[in-house]
């Protein structure tokens, strides 16, 4: 996590040298709430479902059974403590994108809102994509398997969220993917803690 502090903020400092022409106005911080939450939502379901499915081949788990943990607080204690970090990690970028968009006055009317809109889009998306690490964590036996479908299936499946906004006109953007990202995080959380418990360690 300590990477994604250092890692996601430093990237925010890069989009700054981007030619301003080809970002046609656009703010730093709308992108870097963008490029961070994707990037940082991936990287998340990699480590979730790498550690886990390593942590089972170590049987780590063993240890567990004669200790009074339930399996669901290892599941939710994974879950949340990479996705506050992660948060964490969006904030610091997204402070740094929005000190650089003061400087550079690429702020707009209206960028506090556009940024507002897409960082809890992000935030949604980021909450799915662990889950769904937890998820192959959870199924899968093989460490690059799991770090494989993490990248492909995890990010893919949690844009969307994002797309009922681009076919659908006059949905609210932010309602919209808290109604779709908070259920679906639940709902998968809920079968990864379903399937952790069915496991013999």
């Amino acid at each position: 996590m300590i990477v994604l502090w250092i890692g996601l903020p430093f990237l925010s400092f890069l989009i700054q040298f981007i030619d301003p022409g080809e970002l046609e106005g656009m703010p730093i911080s709308f992108l870097v709430s963008i490029l961070v939450s994707s990037i940082g939502g991936t990287l998340s379901a990699i480590m979730l479902s790498t550690s886990i499915v390593s942590e089972k081949n170590r049987h780590v788990y063993v240890l567990f059974l004669i200790r009074p943990v339930k399996r669901s607080s290892l599941i939710l204690a994974k879950y949340l403590a990479v996705y506050l970090c992660l948060i964490v990690a969006v904030a610091i970028s997204l402070s740094i994108g929005l000190i650089v968009d003061g400087f550079t006055s690429r702020l707009s009317e209206n960028f506090l809102n556009i940024t507002f809109e897409y960082l809890i889009m992000g935030f949604s998306s980021m909450s799915i994509t662990c889950s769904i690490g937890i998820l192959f964590g959870v199924v899968i036996s093989s460490v690059p398997v799991a770090a494989i479908l993490s990248v492909y299936l995890g990010s893919q499946l949690s844009s969307l969220i994002i797309l009922p906004v681009f076919f659908l006109e006059g949905l609210d953007p932010v309602i919209l993917s808290l109604a779709l990202g908070i259920p679906i995080s639940i709902i998968v959380i809920g079968i990864d803690i379903s399937l952790f418990n069915r496991q013999q360690f």
